[in-house]
């Protein structure tokens, strides 16, 4: 067996960088105690996709990694400056540079948003009926994405809706959005086995 450390660069919104909590309580953080790889947290908050097409070369393919892991598109459709048909192309993109630097692509679903706890205690003047129907048509396209070319997705909306229930979500979802400590929590020990 191969016990070299992999170099694995997380990029994408404010889930990757830990928002509003420490950086430390994040799942990056949590993946990288856990698994011991040398991992390095490229989050921003507010990422758009597009955002993230422009950086990657300076703040990904630069640094060489092994594996990129990219999460967002979410403030794609909060922000409303893409179709869920243009973000898959901006994935694509992703995917075809790290390609050709020899970097193994690994996207991951972006979570739901609970429509009306996002309303309540995130920015209420968002369709966010509109949001989940893009973030469901995404999670379809990136699926047909990693039919048709060479990348790694994995289904973490799906993961996570299915921790907790009207009832219990709140011990997840902080805002609708963004996970709590024990979200991230549950996220990182899902990576371990998947990434």
């Amino acid at each position: 067996m191969n016990n070299k450390k992999r170099k694995i660069i997380f990029i994408g919104n404010s889930i990757v960088n830990g928002f509003p909590y420490r950086r430390s309580e994040c799942f990056v953080s949590l993946y990288r105690d856990a698994t011991g790889e040398e991992v390095i947290n490229k989050g921003i908050n507010g990422e758009t996709s597009p955002q993230a097409v422009a950086r990657l070369e300076k703040d990904v393919l630069a640094h060489k990694p092994d594996v990129m892991v990219f999460l967002g598109g979410t403030n794609d459709y909060i922000m409303g400056i893409c179709t869920p048909a243009e973000t898959i192309q901006y994935y694509e993109t992703m995917a075809n540079m790290a390609k050709a630097a020899g970097i193994q692509a690994v996207f991951l679903i972006p979570l739901m948003v609970e429509a009306d706890m996002a309303e309540k205690y995130w920015i209420p003047e968002v369709d966010y009926a509109k949001v989940v129907a893009s973030l469901e048509d995404l999670r379809e396209r990136m699926l047909l994405l990693a039919k048709e070319k060479e990348v790694r997705v994995i289904d973490t909306q799906t993961y996570f809706s299915q921790l907790y229930t009207k009832e219990t979500r709140e011990e997840y979802l902080r805002d609708g959005l963004h996970p709590t400590p024990e979200g991230h929590k549950r996220i990182a020990e899902f990576l371990v086995k998947e990434v």
